[in-house]
């Protein structure tokens, strides 16, 4: 079975984070060029998802491999990152995760099938905000994952549309910056035929 990511992969995205000058400033717009490892590591997953959900759009990969690719990433991604990192970093990488919840949960839901090509990105996405209100969260994360799995099948989606219907600071807002990365990758055009995936950078 093909992987499309491993561990070693992860752990020399976090010793990057470690070399980093990186220091969260509030006053700065955006990250800065020592935060660019953030949205690289965080593209990076998500190209591995892509190409997995790919390959199973082109039918060069079983559905229960890329179930299963997926399972295996979410354990080292999401996983508590355990090497010493002072505490700017340590949130980023936070927040990284966290914007990766949601493109996991996408990429879940595309390999199910568990959605409907008919319905829109944009109300998914508003009905989720309604819910993390109610802190409902297992529909916040169903409704995200038909939204993902949505951008991953190839619908259009402009995240300005919606970034003014929800709270800037929830998981549902997070979730809309992975959607974001994955429209972005799709965008950028992967190359489905290289089959050794799981190298390291």
């Amino acid at each position: 079975m093909l992987t499309f990511y491993s561990q070693e992969r992860w752990n020399n995205w976090i010793n990057q984070v470690k070399e980093s000058k990186f220091k969260f400033d509030p006053t700065a717009e955006g990250l800065g060029r020592e935060g660019i490892v953030f949205l690289d590591m965080e593209e990076d997953v998500i190209l591995a998802l892509c190409k997995i959900t790919g390959k199973l759009q082109l039918g060069t990969i079983p559905k229960e491999d890329a179930a299963i690719n997926i399972q295996n990433m979410k354990e080292i991604v999401l996983a508590k990152v355990e090497e010493p990192l002072d505490e700017d970093k340590e949130g980023m990488i936070v927040s990284v995760q966290s914007s990766l919840v949601g493109a996991f949960a996408a990429a879940e839901c595309f390999v199910s099938g568990d959605f409907d090509p008919k319905q829109k990105i944009d109300a998914l996405i508003v009905e989720a905000a309604k819910s993390e209100e109610a802190d409902d969260m297992d529909k916040v994360f169903e409704l995200m994952g038909k939204a993902g799995a949505l951008v991953f099948a190839g619908k259009k989606f402009d995240s300005d549309k919606v970034m003014d219907k929800i709270p800037p600071e929830s998981f549902v807002a997070e979730g809309v910056d992975g959607l974001d990365t994955i429209t972005a990758v799709l965008a950028g055009g992967i190359d489905y035929t290289d089959d050794s995936d799981d190298g390291d950078d």
